[in-house]
C-alpha cells in the first residue's frame, strides 16, 4: 500500500492470477471448462472484486487487526442472507448472536468513546459484500467441475471490474515503475497474486461444493485470530481495551451462530 492504491492492488493481484490460468488455456479440455464458468463466475467476481477493494482501501486509515474482527462479521450475515433468500425464519438465538456482534462492532469502531475511523467503515461494508460473495459462491459451487478454472473466471471478472478505476496514467506509471519497488512491496503482491487469490479462493470453491456456506463461514472465523496474530508479530499490532472486548464479542457470536446454523440444518 505505499506504492498503490486499493483499486490498482485489487487490480494487480487479479491480473497476476489470471495469468497463471492462461497457459492452461492453450489446452481444449481446459479451454472448454474455463468458458463453461465464465457465466457462473460474474457475480462471484464482481463481488469478490468490491470485498478486496473495501477491505484493501480500508486498511489505509485502520489497523489489520481491527480490520480481521471487523470482516468477521460475514460469519453472522451469512444465515441472515439464506435465511432473506430462502425465506426461512431464522430462531432467536441467531438473532441474538446478530444483536451481540452489532455491540463489538459499536466498541471496535469506537462509537460513542471518539471519532469513528473510516477504514472501519469501509471495512464493515466488506463484511456485507463478503456475506454475499460466500453466499453467492455456495449456489453456484456444487455445479463447478474445476474450482481452479471457475476460480480463473472469477479472477477475470473481478479484474474487469477494477478495470475502469486504473485506467490513468498515473496508475500506469506506478505498474511501470514495479522493479523499482520495495522488496516488501514485491513480496506482498506476489503472495496476495498467488497465495490468497489463487491457491486460497480455489480451495474455496471446492470447499463449498461440499459444505454448506455457514459451516464454511465457521472455518473463516480463523481470519480473524490469523489478522491479529500476524499483525501482532510483523506489525506490532495491538488493541486497546474496549477494542479488544468488542473484538472478543464479535469472534464469539460468529462463532455462536455458526454452531447454531449448522444444528438447525441438521434437525
Amino acid at each position: 500500500m505505499r506504492e498503490i492504491n486499493a483499486f490498482e492492488l485489487t487490480f494487480m493481484r487479479y491480473f497476476l492470477a489470471f495469468l497463471v490460468v492462461v497457459p492452461f488455456l492453450l489446452v481444449p479440455r481446459f479451454r472448454r471448462g474455463f468458458v463453461e464458468n465464465v457465466r457462473k463466475a460474474f457475480w462471484p467476481g464482481v463481488f469478490f472484486a468490491a470485498t478486496l477493494v473495501t477491505q484493501t482501501w480500508g486498511l489505509q486509515y485502520t489497523t489489520a487487526t481491527k480490520s480481521g474482527f471487523i470482516t468477521t462479521l460475514y460469519v453472522v450475515l451469512v444465515p441472515l442472507l439464506e435465511s432473506y433468500m430462502h425465506r426461512r425464519r431464522l430462531p432467536v438465538g441467531i438473532w441474538t448472536c446478530v444483536g451481540v456482534s452489532l455491540l463489538g462492532t459499536g466498541m471496535i469502531v469506537n462509537v460513542g468513546f471518539g471519532e469513528i475511523n473510516k477504514g472501519d467503515l469501509l471495512t464493515l461494508l466488506c463484511a456485507f459484500l463478503a456475506a454475499g460473495q460466500i453466499y453467492i459462491i455456495g449456489v453456484v459451487s456444487p455445479s463447478v467441475r474445476n474450482p481452479f478454472l471457475f476460480n480463473g473466471a472469477q479472477c477475470m471478472w473481478a479484474g474487469l471490474f477494477c478495470l475502469p478505476f486504473v485506467l490513468n496514467a498515473a496508475t500506469w506509471e506506478k505498474m511501470a515503475r514495479f522493479a523499482a519497488w520495495g522488496a516488501e512491496a514485491k513480496a506482498g503482491l506476489l503472495i496476495l497474486g498467488l497465495g490468497s487469490t489463487v491457491i486460497a479462493f480455489s480451495l474455496q470453491v471446492r470447499a463449498q461444493a461440499r459444505l454448506s456456506a455457514t459451516v464454511s463461514s465457521l472455518l473463516f472465523l480463523l481470519e480473524s485470530p490469523f489478522a491479529m496474530i500476524f499483525a501482532f508479530f510483523l506489525l506490532g499490532e495491538s488493541l486497546g481495551r474496549w477494542e479488544t472486548l468488542g473484538a472478543i464479542l464479535i469472534f464469539m457470536s460468529a462463532l455462536a451462530a455458526s454452531q447454531l446454523e449448522a444444528r438447525r440444518k441438521k434437525v
